[in-house]
């Protein structure tokens, strides 16, 4: 995570803004800007940002409708909603429609930005490793359930010796169970980190 280059969208309607955040941040981050939405869609969907911005108030579309559109496709993405006007609804509807890690206020703090996008980018970074450890129990989880299948088969025909072969496999199978147990828990304690 130390080494990785942290890659972040900023879309917004008005060049000015486009041209001082890539200056701002080209060093630091590498930044793509774009002032269309079917733009930045594409740029998603073509490479992996960690971070994305979007200024609340565009002609076509709202950045909280913008990040609405997005989430399907790109749920572990931090959204940051960049706006200009204190919108109480815009704020709600961020929260609740686009699911908007951060607000930022125009025009923004660089140095409190350079934080909300490093933030960002360690929440995006957290919430990858967690669906992949969902991913890797809910597999182990499928595996084991087809064991228990074929133990109950094994049992069920009253093979000799059915009972002993069970024992050992179900035996086995706590065994690996114990081991998920302690390598998860070590995951949770590095996470929180």
């Amino acid at each position: 995570m130390a080494d990785e280059t942290i890659r972040v969208l900023y879309l917004d309607d008005e060049e000015p803004n486009l041209f001082s955040f890539k200056a701002a941040f080209r060093r630091e981050f590498e930044v793509h800007t774009c002032d269309e939405p079917h733009k930045a869609v594409r740029l998603l969907d073509d490479h992996e940002f960690h971070v994305v911005l979007s200024d609340q108030r565009m002609p076509r579309i709202s950045g909280v409708e913008f990040f609405e559109l997005i989430m399907p496709d790109h749920p572990d993405v931090s959204r940051i909603l960049v706006t200009g006007y204190a919108d109480t609804d815009a704020v709600v509807d961020a929260i609740n429609k686009g699911q908007v890690y951060r607000f930022v206020s125009k025009p923004w703090n660089e140095e409190e930005l350079r934080g909300v996008i490093r933030s960002g980018y360690a929440l995006n970074r957290s919430r990858v490793q967690n669906a992949a450890q969902g991913t890797e129990v809910l597999a182990l989880l499928e595996s084991m359930g087809s064991e228990l299948v074929e133990l109950a088969g094994t049992l069920s025909s009253g093979a000799p010796g059915a009972a002993d072969t069970v024992a050992a496999a179900l035996h086995a199978m706590k065994g690996r169970m114990d081991e998920e147990h302690a390598r998860y828990a070590r995951f949770m304690k590095n996470a929180s980190r």
